[in-house]
């Protein structure tokens, strides 16, 4: 394998020769490094990240550790070139590549009838861990501290694993722990929950009964929910909304529903918008027990849309505000769901995505 450093304006462009040059967000994993960013396909079978440097020197404590000193001293140089990929350091390229792949599976891992979901906390104790592995290399300096934060539930998650699992998940608590100690940072020792249990509560607390269906059903239709417009783990990921129309009592009323995570840690509510912008009609979607469900009058116009304006949006719109694309193409979907699926027993998968296959 050799490494392409190409100039790009005030940016430098790092890249093994067989890695692919487009990147789309819910195949891409992140490390947000001193002076560049590391990136890579999370799919792909990859030995080190490609790079984008803004900063040569204040990238240069981590150049050499994952590209080799030949590299690092061809990258400062400024020009393009193209040379056999030396060798950084093992320990540092695999917790970058862990620390990516947690952070794209916190973002983008798709939960659903075929996927499992990921307990959030479990994926955060390992965050930390891995964190502390390459704090030096990070572009931030309370990098480790943030991620403890983010674990403080994580004792009781490790506490409540699978027993198949329970080793992995004690060495795990004590390193955590003893991190956490290091670093003054207090996690959670309130005891653990079953899963299990956790979802019947949440079962029992969001399983309201579906809004009324009377009247007669005038139109009806579904629509794709795009990825990047609701968190993960929140609308099963190889779901659609479906929306109806129904007439009663002199009014057209629209139901909007989309299958929901079966998780307990799934959103609370979406919106859905349906229609061209000048009809205006939005849906507050409530979960319920298996389905984000809500409806809302509508005008009559709306009988006579054209087929092609009747199209419906779902998304939260703290994370997506605005409309900004079709969904992602189905092909790419599909290998990201069959990646994940792939996960659940992977030798080297993360104890989230482990425990998650022990659980389905």
């Amino acid at each position: 394998m050799s490494a392409q450093i190409r100039v790009q304006g005030d940016r430098v462009h790092l890249s093994s020769a067989d890695s692919s040059p487009d990147r789309v967000p819910f195949r891409t994993a992140i490390v947000e490094a001193r002076g560049g960013l590391l990136h890579w396909d999370p799919t792909e079978a990859v030995t080190a990240p490609d790079a984008d440097v803004d900063d040569v020197h204040a990238a240069t404590a981590w150049l050499a550790e994952i590209y080799g000193q030949d590299v690092a001293d061809a990258l400062s140089h400024g020009t393009d070139a193209t040379l056999p990929a030396g060798e950084g350091d093992p320990v540092v390229i695999d917790a970058v590549l862990r620390l990516g792949h947690l952070a794209w599976a916190g973002t983008w891992w798709p939960a659903g009838s075929r996927v499992p979901a990921l307990d959030p906390a479990l994926l955060a104790a390992e965050t930390a861990l891995t964190t502390h592995i390459v704090e030096h290399l990070l572009d931030d300096d309370q990098a480790v501290e943030r991620a403890l934060a983010d674990a403080a539930a994580a004792p009781a998650a490790l506490a409540a694993v699978p027993s198949a699992l329970a080793i992995d998940a004690e060495r795990m608590l004590s390193a955590l722990s003893a991190l956490a100690e290091d670093y003054g940072v207090v996690l959670d020792a309130t005891p653990g929950r079953s899963i299990s249990g956790a979802r019947e509560e949440w079962a029992l607390a969001a399983g309201g009964a579906h809004a009324s269906r009377a009247g007669v059903e005038v139109a009806s239709g579904s629509a794709p929910v795009r990825w990047a417009d609701v968190p993960a783990q929140t609308v099963a990921a190889e779901s659609e909304a479906r929306w109806t129309i129904r007439q009663h009592a002199g009014a057209a009323v629209l139901h909007v529903e989309v299958p929901a995570v079966d998780s307990p840690h799934a959103g609370r509510s979406l919106v859905a918008r349906f229609g061209p912008a000048e009809l205006g009609t939005e849906v507050i979607l409530e979960r319920g027990s298996a389905m984000f469900h809500g409806e809302a009058e509508v005008p009559a116009s709306a009988l006579f849309l054209p087929a092609a304006d009747r199209t419906l949006r779902v998304h939260d719109p703290l994370l997506s505000a605005e409309d900004d694309g079709a969904p992602e193409p189905l092909d790419q979907r599909e290998r990201v769901l069959a990646f994940a699926a792939s996960r659940l027993s992977s030798p080297d998968a993360s104890l989230a995505e482990r425990v998650a296959g022990a659980r389905a």
